[in-house]
Order: structure tokens, then C-alpha cells, then sequence
């Protein structure tokens, strides 16, 4: 009888999970896993900028003058951690795309980003001549942080012929979801050195009490390393705006100009590990007890 339980839990590891062959099994092909787990993600942030803003100055009812404000974006930083969940149901496949469906997994996470830019402002004096008698220039920072939950349905094609677990190993993930960003942090509201000639009127994001909801999209190329571990680089777009309605768009307002934040993505899902069904024998140290076993015997 316990040679008899030996064989039968020996298929099992190795005829489960779709039926291995036995010469392509290697390290944790073993490992059992479940339809949810970990996920986590950082990378840097940076923001797009509008093109420069110039004008007319009027100083005076002899003296004029012209001002340029120019925008500059700056890198950041964020960081996410969350679930992830693959449904059982297995869906409706699109033939054209490769057997994908509308909805692969989707994920939720909480997370924190850091935005950065810079904004000058240029003021240049000239005479009734167009002669150009004095400057001044001034500078504001913005350095933000926000505070957001995020949840995105997800779509994979996949593609290459590599295989783990009878899973091609190479996708592409797209996503689109909706995020939630309290800004809980704003170093300055104001230019430096106390500079106070704004020629346009100057516009800021909701703070904490507002906030800020997005409709975003993803886009990403998956690598599944085994069946626990899959990484996805890509990068993560606003497209609009939801709330505070400011028109057709993402932007973040700041002084007198507009970011376009997006961020580069390094994400990791690490699926829970499931006992298996003959968890005795499932770990490679036991599976080693059960080789020498089978060689004393």
C-alpha cells in the first residue's frame, strides 16, 4: 500500500496542472498555484509640458514689453503595491487576437507618485522704440505628491513560441482603469524670491480635500518567468480627466502651465502558492526523500 501511495502521488505531480512531460520538468514547475496574488510596481514619473506661453506686457502708456513662460518637466518617481486576479471563467476568445479575451485578470493597488516640473518666467521691458531697457526672470518649482488608489481590467496577447506551463511565456498586457489621487503634498504655491509679476493668472490642481479622478490606460510587455512570477515592464498614460472636469483631458495644472504625467512601469505579479495534492512529496527536499526511497526499496 505505501508503494502503492508513492505512485499515485508521483502522477499526480506529474500529470497535474495539464499533464508535464517528465524530461521538461525543471525547478518549481512542480509549484501549485492559485488565481490571485501579489502585485507591485514602481518606476519613474515624468511630465510632457505645453509649449511656451508669450505675450504682450504693457507697462506703461509709453512702455511695453513682452513675457515668455516656459514650462519644464521634471522626473519623479512612484510606487504601487496591490493584488492581482486571474477569473476562472474562461471568457470569450477573439480568434484575431491570438485566443485573448475581453478580460484576462484584472488588479487593484495603492500607491504613491511624486510629480515634478519647473515654470520661468521671463519679463523683457522695451521703450516706445521696441528697445529692449531692462529684464527680470523668475522661477517656480512644483513638486508634488499624491496619495491614490487604482483598480484596471486587463487584456493579453500573447505571442513567440516559448512555453511555461503550456502558457506561451511572452504577452502584451493593456489595461484601462480608473484612479483616485489625493494630493498630500505641495512644496510651494508660489515663485521663488518672492517674484510676483505674473502676466496670466495661474491655475493649481485640487489639493486633499478635492482630489482627482483619472481614467487611465497601460500597455506593457509580460514575461512569465515561471508559474508564480510574471514581470511587465511598460508605461502608464492618463487619457482624461474625469473629475474635476477641465475639458478633454489629463493635464495637471500648475502656475500658468499644463503637465502631461505619465509614468514607466516595472511591475511584478506573484501568484499565491496553493498546497499541493500530495503535499508530503511536493517540496524538492521531500521529493529527494522520495527518490532514495524508491532506490533502498
Amino acid at each position: 500500500m505505501r508503494i502503492l501511495f508513492l505512485f499515485l502521488c508521483s502522477s499526480t505531480l506529474l500529470f497535474g496542472q495539464g499533464g508535464f512531460e517528465k524530461s521538461k520538468k525543471k525547478g518549481n514547475d512542480y509549484l501549485q498555484v492559485r488565481n490571485h496574488g501579489y502585485q507591485f510596481s514602481l518606476g519613474p514619473t515624468y511630465s510632457f509640458v505645453n509649449q511656451p506661453l508669450r505675450g504682450d506686457l504693457l507697462v506703461n502708456q509709453v512702455d511695453r514689453g513682452d513675457y515668455t513662460i516656459t514650462p519644464e518637466a521634471k522626473l519623479g518617481f512612484y510606487a504601487e503595491f496591490g493584488l492581482a486576479h486571474f477569473p476562472k471563467w474562461k471568457g470569450t476568445p477573439i480568434k484575431a487576437l491570438g485566443k485573448s479575451r475581453i478580460m484576462d485578470y484584472f488588479d487593484w493597488g495603492i500607491g504613491y507618485r511624486q510629480l515634478n516640473a519647473l515654470e520661468t518666467t521671463l519679463l523683457e521691458n522695451q521703450n516706445d522704440l521696441g528697445e529692449i531697457y531692462s529684464t527680470s526672470t523668475g522661477e517656480g518649482q512644483m513638486r508634488t505628491g499624491y496619495l491614490y488608489g487604482s483598480i484596471r481590467a486587463h487584456s493579453l496577447i500573447y505571442f513567440g513560441k516559448k512555453v511555461v506551463v503550456k502558457v506561451r511565456k511572452h504577452f502584451l498586457d493593456q489595461s484601462l482603469g480608473l484612479n483616485y489621487d489625493f494630493q498630500v503634498r505641495a512644496d510651494t504655491l508660489g515663485y521663488q524670491n518672492l517674484f510676483t509679476a505674473h502676466p496670466v493668472p495661474q491655475l493649481f490642481q485640487p489639493n486633499l480635500a478635492a482630489g482627482m479622478l483619472q481614467f487611465n490606460y497601460q500597455i506593457g510587455i509580460g514575461i512569465r518567468l515561471n508559474k508564480a512570477w510574471i514581470l511587465i515592464p511598460g508605461v502608464s498614460v492618463p487619457i482624461v480627466t474625469l473629475a474635476p472636469w477641465q475639458g478633454f483631458n489629463a493635464n495637471v495644472h500648475w502656475f500658468s502651465s499644463t503637465y502631461w504625467p505619465i509614468q514607466a512601469q516595472f511591475k511584478v505579479i506573484k501568484l499565491f502558492e496553493a498546497p499541493p495534492k500530495c503535499g508530503v512529496y511536493s517540496t524538492p527536499e521531500d521529493r529527494e526523500m522520495e527518490k532514495q526511497y524508491r532506490m533502498e526499496n
